[in-house]
Parts: C-alpha cells; structure tokens; sequence
C-alpha cells in the first residue's frame, strides 16, 4: 500500500502562502509543489525537512566505478 501524500497550504492574513508537504521523499516535494510555486508567485524561502533528504520510493542509489 502506497503512502499517504499530502500538500497542506496555508494562507495568512497577509496573503503569504505556505506550502507543507508531507508523504513525500527526496526531489518529489518539489516536483508535486512546482506547478503551485508558480502560479502563486515568487519563493521567497524554502525550508527542506527530514523527508527531503530521504530516497524517493524506487530510487536506487548506484555506485559507479572507474
């Protein structure tokens, strides 16, 4: 069974926008978020959690030898 994916977004009072997303590993977060990121404008920060940093489902690793 797939892992729930979820992309929560929060507007604030002053009209920023904050984008979380969690289910999602490595590279994936920003792929899924482009499309929003750019029809809400300019990035003005981007903080990366722990999933970031973790292999996307079916990513292998591969070691390349000389």
């Amino acid at each position: 069974m797939a892992d729930k994916v979820e992309i929560v977004v929060t507007i604030a009072p002053d009209g920023s926008v904050h984008l979380e997303t969690h289910g999602l590993k490595g590279q994936d977060c920003m792929a899924e978020t482009e499309a929003l990121e750019k029809a809400l404008g300019k990035v003005v920060r981007r903080e990366k959690t722990s999933e970031f940093y973790q292999r996307a489902a079916g990513t292998k690793a591969a070691v390349k030898g000389r």
